[in-house]
């Protein structure tokens, strides 16, 4: 008997024939809603706190999101449940370089602030979740002593959120 629940096995005639049947299911983010957070926390801390207060399990991906605009990458951290349907995706909006500057003193040094999505210069992070939890992770969010402020995506810039495919 196959080890894979998913393979069913038919016999013919005294002959197996191996059929496999593969569910795929494809997560549609144009539903769900986005949340703009505001803090000056990196990004591995905000995971932690996110995943500490909503007992989820925020990884980050092994391959930073790339700007259609430029060369840069912003990280990605994603947790989901396909068999129920759970899905969060938090990604920083910013980004900063640095370079040294060519000059006499090698001692200045200058950085450069790269956004994902220009129209939220202020937003730090966008995380994703289903419309569902969304007012009820806002208020939690909102209670984190580092968090300045969070909010829904505003509805004049909710175009972005199909430009974000994960």
């Amino acid at each position: 008997m196959p080890g894979n629940p998913r393979t069913i096995e038919y016999l013919f005639d005294q002959k197996p024939m191996m059929i496999k049947h593969t569910l795929s299911l494809s997560i549609d983010n144009s539903d769900d809603d986005w949340i703009c957070v505001h803090t000056p926390i990196p990004d591995y801390q905000m995971a932690f706190h996110i995943n500490k207060v909503f007992s989820v399990r925020l990884r980050r991906r092994p391959k930073d999101y790339p700007s259609q605009k430029s060369s840069d990458r912003f990280p990605i951290f994603s947790y989901q449940r396909k068999e129920e349907g759970v899905h969060w995706h938090l990604i920083r909006n910013k980004v900063e370089t640095s370079g040294a500057v060519v000059s006499e003193s090698l001692l200045f040094s200058s950085s450069e602030t790269h956004y994902l999505f220009k129209q939220l210069t202020g937003v730090d992070y966008l995380l994703s979740v289903g419309t569902k939890v969304s007012k009820g992770v806002q208020k939690r969010l909102a209670q984190l002593p580092d968090i300045q402020s969070c909010y829904s995506l505003p509805k004049q810039v909710s175009h972005l959120k199909q430009q974000l495919s994960f």
